[in-house]
């Protein structure tokens, strides 16, 4: 008998009819006779509207506080009401409702406080979680299957990095195996909270970006499962963003190195930290959309057979800017940018790539947009003494670049891709920013002015993907 850990998206339990569809879907695949523990993430837009009702407590704006909590309130009776009657809607609604007070008592002490830690934060975010997965098990329920509410906390083993925590897999592994493997000897399906865990010693803790996907696969590998499902609502890993390429197509398998970089590059199917744990146990994940279940969907492999089609897809970050420093001559500049770098780690800045000219003794840093400002202000800080004297000449920064990233694993040792890409992109009239390929040779990044983002993206993809290059 196999085992099957399915995450379920916000957008996939969305509504009390896409919380009936995903129930469903669970239940079908367990009267098949394998095991099936889920993962449910809040319902759609919950987890930012409590993060809005938390900051207007914190500011103290009660009524805007007041407004998001009915919000709230309103939003879970409406989905319970449609999904349940009777002794069955009455008990979920209280649960609901406990929740939301707990959430309510926590605002107003909030709001005395005027602050909160990341550590306070966290006790509250998950609540969205919380109600959603009590639902999907009642859910479960009412179809006949023994679905039954799991708190992360119990089975999710972190560290203390509020905010940002980090599985700690052995104590994961113990902790699923006396909570979950009982439940499911006993033919229940365990409906555990996305998002969160707790440390040793009990505190709640969020997983932060891309956490529910990462919370699904911490399972997944600390159970040893099959395979794990990300249920989502697209049909897998596309050539390219559907929205800029009407003919882009599925992607019926991926490595996982490869899932990562397109994840890093400006892909939203899975988040690339939420790849780690199932890829280090070797276990599959597929990404499916539980709007059109019928569809096959992507699976993510560890490995795959050499394909006569070299690139695979081409993203794009569309928000993007390039940050240079430029030594005096005379300094030895390795030593400065060697201190940068120490610093952007310091800070969890992620370089999308960057390029380095000894002759000219610069350095070119490609960051997300966001990033920016904060960059600028490490550079100030760091090198006030260098830029005072005029050993570091002043930061320039380019802005309204976005990044293209062209990725497969077959572009290895394959001749013949840059002098095809860039031909393309000479051909749009489009000039070449910056560029970089990185050691894997897997992936080849440039950017280009924000404006033309999406003609190259269609050139390339026409180039590589389309139906005349396939052919």
């Amino acid at each position: 008998m196999s085992l099957t850990v399915m995450k379920f998206g916000g957008t996939s339990v969305g509504s009390a009819e896409r919380i009936r569809q995903a129930a469903s879907i669970v239940q079908r695949h367990a009267q098949q006779g394998d095991q099936v523990v889920v993962v449910v993430s809040a319902l759609s837009k919950v987890t930012d509207l409590i993060l809005s009702v938390l900051n207007s407590a914190r500011l103290g704006n009660g009524e805007v506080m007041e407004e998001g909590l009915r919000q709230l309130s309103e939003r879970h009776e409406q989905v319970v009401s449609e999904l349940f009657q009777g002794h069955t809607r009455k008990a979920v609604s209280a649960d609901a409702q406990a929740t939301l007070n707990h959430m309510r008592d926590f605002c107003a002490a909030l709001k005395l406080l005027g602050s909160a830690t990341p550590q306070v934060m966290d006790m509250v975010l998950p609540l969205g979680e919380k109600m959603s997965a009590h639902i999907f098990a009642a859910c479960l329920n009412e179809l006949g299957a023994k679905g039954t509410f799991v708190d992360s906390a119990r089975i999710v083993a972190t560290d203390d990095k509020f905010g940002d925590a980090a599985p700690d897999m052995e104590a994961t592994s113990r902790q699923c195996r006396e909570i979950l493997l009982p439940l499911l000897q006993q033919g229940q399906i365990p409906v555990v909270m996305g998002y969160s865990g707790a440390t040793a010693g009990g505190q709640v803790t969020t997983l932060g970006r891309g956490g529910s996907d990462y919370s699904g696969t911490i399972v997944g590998a600390a159970m040893d499962a099959h395979e794990v499902w990300i249920w989502t609502d697209v049909d897998g890993v596309l050539t390219a963003d559907p929205r800029v390429c009407p003919d882009a197509v599925t992607l019926p398998e991926v490595t996982f190195a490869e899932a990562i970089e397109l994840s890093y590059y400006g892909a939203k199917v899975i988040h690339r930290k939420a790849i780690w744990p199932t890829m280090d146990r070797g276990i599959p994940v597929w990404i499916k959309n539980s709007f059109k279940p019928e569809v096959p969907g992507t699976k993510i492999v560890e490995s795959l057979p050499e394909s006569p089609h070299p690139v695979k897809a081409v993203t794009a970050v569309t928000q993007a800017s390039l940050v240079t420093l430029t030594t005096r001559r005379d300094v030895h500049f390795a030593e400065i940018f060697g201190r940068l770098f120490l610093r952007l780690g310091h800070e969890h800045v992620d370089v999308l790539f960057s390029t380095q000219s000894s002759s000219e003794n610069s350095l070119g840093l490609v960051l997300r947009e966001p990033d920016t400002e904060q960059v600028v202000r490490a550079i100030q800080r760091l090198f006030r003494t260098e830029l005072k004297h005029g050993i570091l000449n002043p930061v320039t920064v380019h802005r309204d670049i976005a990044v293209i990233a062209v990725l497969g694993s077959g572009m290895k040792g394959y001749c013949g891709i840059l002098g095809r890409l860039f031909s393309v992109v000479a051909r749009n009239n489009v000039s070449v920013i910056a560029v970089a390929q990185g050691a894997s040779e897997l992936n080849i990044c440039f950017a280009v002015t924000n404006s033309r983002v999406d003609d190259v993206v269609r050139a390339v993809h026409q180039e590589f993907l389309g139906a005349e290059a396939a052919n």
